[in-house]
């Protein structure tokens, strides 16, 4: 079986189609085109446990009222079943394309355990969050305002499971970036408020960053994206709280676009299929990062350019072809 059209790779479109029992680019296939062929999409950070909330988060709260520690999400989340919220939030991320998602997990082993069960045919990467030991391999750190030094603890038992370790930073207003030098986690999410001194900082360290500009923009804060892009540092999109946006990359790629004229649209959906490829890499063998084993999307055709048509609010989701 194959679908025929356009294919975008990290070289921009080549080929007439992809044959998907291969996942292999094929460059001769005769007739009409049925869409645009992209990879599935990387969303980077997402918080899938608050999904359910979407509809029901306060208008009056600031991001601190309904995120910080004692805010209003933990209290919702208390009340509420978790892998209910989480099952709502993996039906969006399957129906919108999404091949790999990264998960802050709140609420220990239990918030772990949400994800038991749930039938995901992508790459979930589950970060753990706890105030003593840490659940699972991967540590999902809210911010060092919010854990101080017990994030060294979380960081270090990550490290000796050989996992991931992600943490908020000057999200809602600017922190120091030196504690989070020295405690080099793979990757930081948010930055909006960070300098350009921070941003070299980073770069220099080869820590990647994931921005989720449209959850940023409900509160007033937007990521210096461009910035980053320009000083060359490996960058991936995320939908952060699903209490605040959908989960559809589609959805945060066209809020990109508009937000960030500057950046070329190959260059937004470049970082939406292959974002953190640095850090995927970092040891030279990630399977997620071979385009032979990913999967692919097909897209209904919305303008008679390529790029112009994966970003038109007319474009559908016409099939998914999870990688094998």
């Amino acid at each position: 079986m194959f679908w025929k059209g356009p294919v975008f790779t990290k070289n921009g479109f080549t080929g007439k189609g992809v044959d998907l029992k291969k996942c292999e680019i094929i460059d001769k296939l005769e007739g009409e085109e049925e869409g645009i062929i992209i990879p599935l999409f990387r969303n980077c950070h997402t918080h899938l446990g608050d999904t359910l909330a979407r509809n029901i988060v306060p208008k009056n709260l600031s991001l601190s009222e309904i995120v910080g520690p004692s805010g209003w999400k933990h209290k919702w989340l208390s009340e509420n079943n978790a892998k209910d919220s989480v099952l709502s939030g993996i039906k969006e991320v399957i129906a919108s394309g999404t091949g790999l998602i990264m998960d802050f997990r709140e609420g220990g082993l239990d918030g772990l355990k949400a994800f038991d069960d749930i039938e995901y045919p992508g790459t979930a990467i589950l970060l753990g969050r706890s105030s003593k030991t840490l659940p699972g391999d991967n540590a999902g750190i809210s911010s060092l305002a919010d854990v101080g030094i017990i994030a060294n603890k979380l960081a270090e038992q990550a490290r000796n499971k050989g996992g991931l370790i992600g943490i908020h930073h000057s999200e809602n207003q600017h922190e120091k970036i030196e504690p989070i030098l020295e405690l080099g986690p793979d990757f930081v999410v948010h930055l909006c408020h960070a300098t350009h001194e921070d941003l070299v900082s980073i770069k220099s360290a080869g820590i990647s960053v994931v921005v989720c500009p449209r959850s940023n923009a409900l509160f007033g804060n937007l990521p210096p994206l461009e910035e980053m892009i320009e000083l060359g540092i490996d960058v991936g999109f995320g939908t952060d709280n699903g209490m605040f946006c959908t989960v559809n990359i589609l959805d945060e790629i066209r809020f990109i676009r508009e937000k960030f004229p500057k950046l070329s649209m190959e260059k937004i959906l470049t970082i939406a299929c292959f974002g953190l490829d640095d850090m995927f890499n970092k040891d030279g063998s990630s399977a997620y990062s071979n385009l032979e084993q990913s999967g692919w999307m097909l897209l209904s055709r919305g303008a008679e350019d390529n790029f112009e048509s994966v970003f038109s609010p007319e474009t559908e989701i016409l099939g998914v072809r999870w990688r094998n």
